[in-house]
């Protein structure tokens, strides 16, 4: 890393000012409407953003759902105000126009994204006429007026979407009757007609019944990078029930979950307006976006009515609304605050350091 990257600088972003350096890999990211914010997930408290993109060359108005390539770059779905999924680099910051963006011209109601190791994109609409899962192959750009659309027969109203590690699709959603179904399909196998590889459904599972209604994101779901665990944020149309589920990787049926969080002390409320709720980092924390710039960080392994690990809390001025989150973090571990941080050991390696 450059020195220059090693000393905090000061930005003005639309008469906002923001004293920060480059976020380190390990960062927990916001997607605010116009903006998207950016957070070390070493913070714990008031803290400033370390990487802010907002302006009118990034052309985001409504961003929600966001989700990390393999290559760490942002991958961001605008909903309703366009049809437009945005990309931008590792590095994006200010006002900073996408490295590229493609148009999926049919519809803008697009509620969820992944991306698999391939690149290409899976993006959920719930507009009725076209409600599934539109794929837009690895580089694509510009107006997609015929993408590839996987539509399940098991779901009425489509949720959330996820990517495990062998590159298959999971799918939330609910059956006509309001019941939760989290199908995993062999995109794998074949993008153009999956297979169905496993289906979780069913009483045992504890996942809340919700409300058959346009547009519904009371629901989102998340693969644990590392252990292919699925973590599902689920709460009832009336918000009087709230609560993460955690089940085993390749869970399948009327499985019940392996723990489950929730209760007054997680500080866990309703879902945000538009974007996924949850993400997973690389060491297995889960991090749940809240109103106000805040965000939880809950230990691995953690279950029932326990309080948050870290809370993250933007200490600058911006959005009270909540919006989507995405986490960027590498494989194994979790790294220091900056390469300039890391200590050596007396054997001369270099170290790592852990935030649980």
């Amino acid at each position: 890393m450059k020195p220059a990257l090693c000393v905090a600088v000061a930005s003005m972003i639309f008469g906002v000012q923001l004293a920060h350096a480059t976020c380190p890999n390990d960062a927990v990211f916001l997607t605010l409407g116009d903006q998207i914010r950016g957070y070390s997930l070493r913070a714990n408290g008031a803290t400033e953003p370390c990487q802010v993109l907002q302006g009118p060359l990034t052309t985001l108005m409504t961003a929600g759902a966001m989700v990390f390539d393999k290559n760490d770059s942002f991958h961001v779905a605008q909903f309703l105000s366009n049809s437009t999924v945005d990309i931008f680099p590792q590095n994006a910051e200010g006002n900073q126009a996408p490295s590229r963006s493609f148009m999926l011209t049919m519809t803008n109601d697009l509620l969820s994204i992944a991306v698999d190791s391939h690149l290409n994109d899976f993006v959920m609409t719930v507009r009725p006429s076209e409600a599934g899962v539109l794929v837009a192959r690895a580089n694509s750009s510009g107006p997609l007026p015929n993408p590839i659309r996987i539509a399940d027969p098991n779901i009425n109203q489509y949720v959330s979407v996820a990517i495990d590690k062998d590159d298959n699709l999971l799918i939330a959603g609910y059956d006509i009757r309001g019941a939760v179904i989290i199908d995993t399909l062999g995109t794998s196998r074949s993008i153009t007609s999956p297979p169905l590889l496993r289906s979780l459904t069913g009483s045992k599972t504890g996942l809340l019944p919700g409300g058959v209604g346009f547009a519904r994101n009371d629901m989102t779901i998340a693969v644990d990078p590392r252990t292919d665990e699925l973590f599902v944020y689920n709460a009832t149309t009336d918000l009087t029930q709230i609560q993460v589920s955690v089940f085993a990787a390749n869970a399948n049926g009327d499985a019940p979950p392996v723990r489950t969080i929730s209760g007054p002390a997680t500080g866990i409320t309703g879902p945000s307006l538009q974007g996924d709720k949850i993400a997973i980092s690389a060491d297995g924390r889960l991090l749940v976006a809240e109103p106000n710039l805040h965000i939880l960080a809950f230990a691995p392994g953690a279950r029932g009515n326990v309080a948050p690990s870290q809370v993250i809390a933007d200490s600058t001025a911006g959005p009270a609304t909540q919006g989507g989150i995405a986490v960027r973090s590498a494989e194994g571990g979790q790294h220091d605050e900056n390469e300039c941080a890391r200590k050596r050991t007396k054997g001369g390696e270099w170290t790592k350091a852990w935030t649980n």
